[in-house]
């Protein structure tokens, strides 16, 4: 439910009277009582008594139901009022009315309802009067949800026209038919007298549809008042309707006909002063209602009462409901021409006006669902569109790269297939410079620019990230030269965010030669190897696939299956993130995590943690490593803080010889979407790397936000006291091994750790000692005043317990 919606729906009880649910309760037991009293009377009592009864019961009816409606327009205000004022004004005609016809009946002994007696206008006054206090009654317009606005909006409205038409016309007929009809060829009262009694009854029939149509047309924000409300009009309507009946048919009016009367009236009453907690709680949430306790049959009816208070019920009424006096009325006239009643030639034409609008309504419907599956269609289609295309680009996405190099090897005989494979040199750089936006517009115009300079039989995607492939069928062509012609094209000046720029792209070109038997990923392979290759040439070139590449450079299968595993390709294998703990050397429990990488490859075998990262900086991977595992460990470190509910850290290691001006937002959005605290993330950075200034600028600004620094190791060389000065440091991380016993010295190695603890206590930095691999070094640590430390003593490098699961996409 939209804040509009609920805006609508509570504000206005606010206005409401509220008389408190446990006197409603009582007020309805009040009621039911009178009701049974009344209803039982004819059946039980003789004819004087259960006349008694019967008019005591119409006077507590209506004395009941005028002083809930006095009492809730006092206390009402608004437009909760003014429905309520005006069902108070129809009462007091009514009252009138019967006041006057009462002391004519005591006292001048004459009949309580003689014709003409001049109590008809105050009876009368009672018609308009409910017609208005329905048509006030607050409700909102109803509108389609599944249609949007516009052309469908007319459709809507002319829908809801030929729907009430039909409605209105139905009952009219058939009012005609049933009463009206008969009660004008009877004649049986005087001319005045008829005319009053008809006045009455097409009153009342109004009456009739107007709480139809409202009900059905419109969303009344109490549905329980107004479910009373036309109940209670609806019933006497239709007993007014069965005298008239009576009045036509010549017959005797029964007395529990007029006993019924009562019932309705007390509904009226009761519509006023339903409380407002039975209005917001129920219709907001109807869980509310207690819907799990109940037995399963009476849950279902419990849950569909809540729907429908909800707003989700009268869909069905709505569409059903214009249909079924049209059905009464074909019925009745059927059984009427069956028995060979006269039936008059105006309701034959009007039964086949009412069937016109039904074929007008129904086409209108057939048209409504031509567009509904039209738009099902075009939805299907737009599905697979996307689901086989990048959105990016609009060139095929690799799954749709995969099924057609798959079908091109099958069908291949005797002719050539090349698969060029294209990636960007340095593409990180223009986001990181330029912005993501300006390297979105990169991919863009290279996707253009291949598109451009291939055949249209020939297939442009686009794998992943900054990787492109081109997939040449044409069996005469001359697939280096097509190469070449693509990295001219591609590699042409443009400008990027109002910069020139000058793009390069590295390509891998593999050929399967007619004969040579190979399958779809072995192409693949092979362009991909060669592209790596181009990149270790010295990149922004072509390179033809050979054998002999591999044997050329030993490094270039960890290079390509590292660039695999980064980008989600499962050949390349399984990068792993795990956690050594840093525990409090007074007690031994963990307070942080070191996270690193382990990778495991079918082929290459476990690497560890410094191998990974060594594979990485030779391959120009080294950013995109060092950013899944800070993904990857932010997601675990917050798993596992919500459910141990310790609130531990978790240390990341970043590089300091690049430049990395998007740092600060790459940690942003981990520690966000990790819902993590910046306190939970501490950057460790080696002293044996140069800084940067631009990644010292990015550092800073981490600091600035409430990030941790630790530097890992101290030495008297220029980058570690550099760092030291430039950057605010907060950690220190030394090698325990300064801490271990020199051969032959007396104590050299403690006096070294212990002028190490003491400069980081004079620096006011936090020291944690790393690689201790004894009690004994973890007791002499503690006892020279480091407080936290790392090592085998503690724990490998192992997984996070409690911390399953990759981080979401």
């Amino acid at each position: 439910m939209s804040h509009a919606e609920l805006t609508r729906g509570i504000a206005p009880e606010r206005e409401a009277p509220n008389c408190g649910a446990a006197r409603f309760r009582r007020i309805v037991v009040v009621c039911a009582v009178v009701a049974s009293v009344a209803l039982l009377a004819p059946f039980v009592l003789p004819s004087r008594v259960a006349e008694l009864a019967v008019g005591l019961g119409g006077m507590a009816a209506m004395g009941l139901q005028g002083g809930c409606e006095l009492w809730s327009t006092r206390r009402a205000r608004g437009a909760e009022r003014r429905w309520r004022l005006l069902l108070l004004t129809g009462w007091i005609g009514v009252a009138i009315g019967l006041l006057i016809t009462s002391v004519r009946a005591l006292f001048l002994g004459q009949n309580p309802l003689p014709p003409l007696s001049g109590t008809e206008p105050a009876y009368l006054a009672y018609i308009p009067a409910s017609i208005a206090a329905v048509l006030a009654f607050p409700a909102d317009p109803l509108r389609p949800e599944d249609e949007p606005a516009g052309t469908h909006g007319t459709r809507w409205k002319v829908v809801t026209v030929l729907d009430a038409v039909l409605l209105v016309g139905s009952l009219s007929l058939l009012g005609w038919v049933v009463v009206f009809g008969p009660l004008v060829r009877a004649r049986a009262p005087a001319p005045a007298s008829l005319g009053i009694l008809l006045a009455f009854g097409l009153g009342c029939f109004l009456l009739l549809i107007t709480v139809l149509l409202v009900g059905v047309f419109r969303r009344p924000r109490c549905r329980e008042s107004f479910a009373l409300l036309g109940g209670g009009l609806g019933s006497i309507t239709v007993l007014l309707h069965v005298s008239l009946y009576f009045i036509a048919s010549g017959r005797p009016e029964p007395l529990q006909l007029v006993a019924s009367n009562t019932v309705g009236t007390m509904m009226i009453g009761l519509a006023c002063i339903v409380p407002p907690r039975a209005r917001t709680d129920r219709a907001v949430c109807p869980a509310a209602v207690g819907l799990g306790s109940a037995p399963g049959g009476l849950a279902r009816w419990r849950a569909r009462w809540a729907g429908w208070q909800a707003g989700q019920g009268p869909r069905w009424a709505r569409l059903l409901l214009p249909y079924l006096p049209l059905a009464a009325l074909g019925v009745l006239v059927a059984v009427q021409m069956a028995t060979r009643t006269q039936v008059g030639p105006s309701v034959l034409l009007g039964v086949l006006l009412l069937v016109l609008v039904v074929l007008i309504r129904q086409l209108l419907t057939l048209a409504d669902n031509m567009r509904l599956l039209d738009r099902v269609e075009q939805s299907r289609r737009q599905l697979r569109h996307q689901a086989l295309h990048d959105p990016l680009t609009g060139l095929a996405n690799r799954a749709l790269f995969g099924d057609r190099l798959e079908h091109a090897v099958a069908r291949r005989s005797r002719g050539r297939l090349s698969l060029l494979f294209c990636d960007l040199d340095d593409f990180k750089t223009v986001n990181d410079t330029l912005g993501h936006s300006a390297g979105d517009e990169l991919l863009r115009l290279v996707a253009r620019r291949l598109l451009g300079c291939v055949p249209s039989s020939d297939t442009v995607a686009r794998l992943g990230g900054d990787e492109f492939a081109v997939l040449l069928e044409d069996e005469t062509v001359d697939a280096e030269a097509a190469g070449r012609r693509v990295r001219a094209a591609v590699s042409a000046p443009c400008r990027l965010a109002g910069q020139p720029y000058a793009v390069q792209v590295s390509l891998g070109l593999a050929v399967a030669e007619p004969g040579s038997p190979i399958s779809s990923e072995s192409l693949l392979q092979q362009a991909d190897l060669a592209m790596y290759a181009a990149k270790q040439r010295g990149k922004d070139r072509l390179v033809v696939y050979d054998p002999g590449i591999v044997a050329h450079s030993g490094s270039l299968p960890a290079h390509r299956a590292l660039h695999q595993v980064l980008r989600g390709d499962p050949a390349g294998g399984v990068l792993d993130v795990l956690y050594q703990p840093i525990v409090d050397l007074t007690h031994g429990h963990p307070v942080a995590y070191q996270a690193s990488a382990r990778w495991r490859h079918p082929v290459l075998g476990h690497l560890t943690g410094e191998r990974t990262v060594a594979v990485a900086a030779g391959a120009g991977l080294s950013h995109q490593l060092e950013q899944a595992i800070l993904d990857r460990a932010c997601h675990d470190i917050g798993r596992y803080r919500r459910r141990t509910g310790k609130n531990v850290a978790v240390y990341v290691s970043v590089s300091v010889a690049r430049p990395t001006r998007d740092l600060p937002a790459d940690i942003e959005t981990a520690l966000a979407a990790s819902d993590l605290p910046v306190q939970a993330l501490v950057l460790r950075l080696s002293e044996t790397e140069r800084l940067d200034e631009r990644a010292a600028d990015s550092l800073r600004t981490c600091a600035a936000r409430g990030l941790r620094l630790a530097l890992n190791g101290i030495a008297g060389n220029h980058n570690s006291l550099l760092s030291l000065d430039e950057l605010p440091i907060e950690i220190l991380m030394f090698d325990s091994s300064l801490g271990g016993r020199v051969p032959g010295g007396v104590g050299r190695a403690d006096l070294l750790r212990h002028a190490v603890i003491a400069f980081a206590e004079d620096l006011d930095l936090m020291v944690i000692a790393t690689g201790v691999q004894s009690r004994q070094q973890a007791r002499s640590l503690a006892r020279h005043g480091c407080r936290f430390g790392q090592g085998q003593l503690f724990g490998p490098p192992a997984a996070l317990p409690g911390a399953t699961g990759r981080p979401a996409a």
